[in-house]
Formats: C-alpha cells, sequence, structure tokens
C-alpha cells in the first residue's frame, strides 16, 4: 500500500484527455461529480505564458438546474469559503483562476478541487442526508465541548490546497487533527482523501482523522486497510463514542 500515493499521482497523469477546441483546450479528468460524470476544464493560453483556467460555468449551473439556490447568506457563505480557499474568482457563473506555466499543475488542482467542494454543496438541498453527513457530527461535538472549525483549507507540501471539513486545534494532550467526513468510501475518494492528509502532514505534523458513514453498509477492507497503512485515524459512526478520545483532547 506504500505505492498508493504515487500509483495515484500516475493515474492523474495517465487518465487525463486533452481535447483542443478553437482557441481553448478541454481538458477531461479522472474525477468524477456527484452524478459520476467525469469533470471537464477548459483552459486557453495567452502571450505564451498567461493562462486562464476556467469550468465555463458547469457546477453552478449544474447546482441550480438540479435546486440549489446561492440567494440564502449560507449558501454564499460557503461558496466564498471554497472560493478564497483554493484561490478561484466567480465570473458571472464561472469558475476562473489564471496561471503562468510554472503554477499550472498547482492551479489546475486548485480549480478541480474547488469544481468537487462546490458540487459537493448539493448536499445543502437534501435535509436527511446533510443531517448525517455533517450536521449529525457537528451537534456530536457541540455536545461534547468540542474546539472546532468547519471548511477549513490547508496547503500540502506540495502547494496544492486541500479542504478538510473539520479542524480540531493542538492543545497540550494532542497535536492538530484535521478531518474529513466520508459518507460514502470509495477508491478513488479514499485515494485522493490520502494524499490530501499526507501533502499537509509534511507542512504541519497534524493527525488524519475520517470519520465514515457505516449504518447502511460495512466499510470495505481494502479502505480500511489504505487508511490504516499510512496511519490514518479512522472511526464508525456507528461507534461515534470512541471519538471522545481523539477529539475533546
Amino acid at each position: 500500500m506504500k505505492n498508493l500515493i504515487d500509483d495515484y499521482l500516475k493515474w492523474l497523469k495517465e487518465k487525463i484527455v486533452i481535447n483542443p477546441i478553437g482557441e481553448w483546450f478541454e481538458i477531461t479528468t479522472p474525477f468524477l461529480n456527484r452524478h459520476n460524470d467525469y469533470i471537464q476544464i477548459y483552459v486557453k493560453i495567452e502571450n505564451n505564458d498567461r493562462i486562464i483556467l476556467t469550468d465555463g460555468a458547469d457546477t453552478l449551473n449544474d447546482l441550480e438546474l438540479s435546486g440549489f439556490n446561492l440567494n440564502s447568506l449560507r449558501r454564499k457563505k460557503e461558496l466564498d469559503i471554497i472560493l478564497n480557499g483554493f484561490g478561484v474568482a466567480l465570473d458571472e457563473k464561472k469558475l476562473v483562476t489564471i496561471s503562468d506555466k510554472r503554477s499550472f499543475p498547482g492551479k489546475k488542482h486548485n480549480l478541480i478541487q474547488a469544481i468537487l467542494a462546490i458540487d459537493d454543496l448539493y448536499v445543502l438541498t437534501e435535509p436527511k442526508f446533510i443531517s448525517f453527513f455533517l450536521g449529525d457530527v457537528e451537534k456530536f461535538l457541540l455536545s461534547n465541548d468540542a474546539r472546532f472549525s468547519k471548511n477549513v483549507i490547508l496547503q500540502g507540501v506540495s502547494s496544492f490546497h486541500h479542504k478538510f471539513d473539520l479542524l480540531i486545534p493542538a492543545s497540550k494532550e494532542s497535536p492538530e487533527r484535521i478531518v474529513k467526513i466520508v459518507n460514502s468510501p470509495r477508491k478513488q475518494t479514499i485515494t485522493s482523501l490520502i494524499f490530501s492528509f499526507e501533502d499537509t502532514k509534511k507542512v504541519r505534523a497534524n493527525e488524519g482523522i475520517v470519520i465514515i458513514n457505516d449504518l447502511e453498509k460495512p466499510v470495505p477492507a481494502e479502505i480500511t486497510g489504505a487508511l490504516k497503512e499510512y496511519n490514518i485515524f479512522q472511526y464508525s459512526w456507528r461507534k461515534k463514542e470512541e471519538l471522545k478520545s481523539k477529539l475533546l483532547y
């Protein structure tokens, strides 16, 4: 399992497909949105070293077609946190970032991560789902007087930015802890998650924690094995009382 990160980076390089469209390039990435469609971004090179990257408004248009309304203060705040954290601007409905050749890999990564994070905002239209995915976890921590910040974006040693659901500050007893809440663990999701933990750990010397929804089905052994191999603490929501010893002190 120690070659998982190398395999992940190799997979990213091999699975990207580039097609020219006029003066733009369409890049199809191996990342999937909530519809299980491949995420696409568009790139335009100007003056040899100014590169425009955008999603072509696909992300927000799709959310609106799915019933997501950006007019509420809560949703605007969530969107702004993601955009600011990944250095992405909003041009009408387009997600846009500008790079040069040197910063292109990091900017491309950040735009894709922003698209994935914004796509996840769809859960805010599903009260029952969000109740478990974030709300129940937050209520559990608050009821036990835990200290935490939500929707934190951190930079790793690679200069890539990564979004975490929760950050528990360091204390006398414990180092800083960063938390991902996973509702449907899949190999692609977990591999990307491991990369974000490993990349961040090299800068901040923190601990990675995953809280997994196992209420409806057990977590596959390959998922638990991969997390264990990289010393990422994993907790079953069925046994949430065990979280107290890890997150409260």
